[in-house]
C-alpha cells in the first residue's frame, strides 16, 4: 500500500488499505507495524491527527491486533496479485 509522509510525534509515514482493514505505520526508526481490522474512520483520524503517537498510543496500540511487517510486505499490500499463463490458458483454453 502507498503511505503518505506523515513526518511528526516519531511517525515517518502511514498507509491505510481499506480493502483489507491494514494500518501500515512506518516509525522513525524504520519499523513498520501494522494495525489490523481499523476502520475507515479510525484510519482516517490517526492520519489526520495533529498528535499521531499519542493516537497510536492511546487508540490503536491497546486495541488493535499490531504485527511487525517489512517494508517490501507492505508495498506489496496494495498491489494486484500478477496474472500468470495459467491464468490465461483457464480463460482461452490451450490455444
Amino acid at each position: 500500500m502507498k503511505r503518505r509522509p506523515i513526518h511528526r510525534g516519531g511517525i515517518l509515514s502511514a498507509g491505510y488499505d481499506p480493502t483489507r482493514r491494514w494500518l501500515d505505520v512506518e516509525f522513525d526508526t524504520h519499523r513498520i507495524l501494522r494495525c489490523e481490522n481499523v476502520g475507515l474512520e479510525t484510519a482516517e483520524r490517526f492520519l489526520g491527527s495533529a498528535s499521531p503517537m499519542s493516537y497510536w498510543k492511546d487508540e490503536l496500540e491497546e486495541n488493535y491486533t499490531i504485527r511487525e511487517i517489512s517494508d517490501k510486505e507492505s508495498q506489496a499490500a496494495g498491489s494486484k496479485p500478477k496474472k500468470s499463463i495459467d491464468d490465461l490458458k483457464r480463460l482461452f483454453g490451450d490455444l
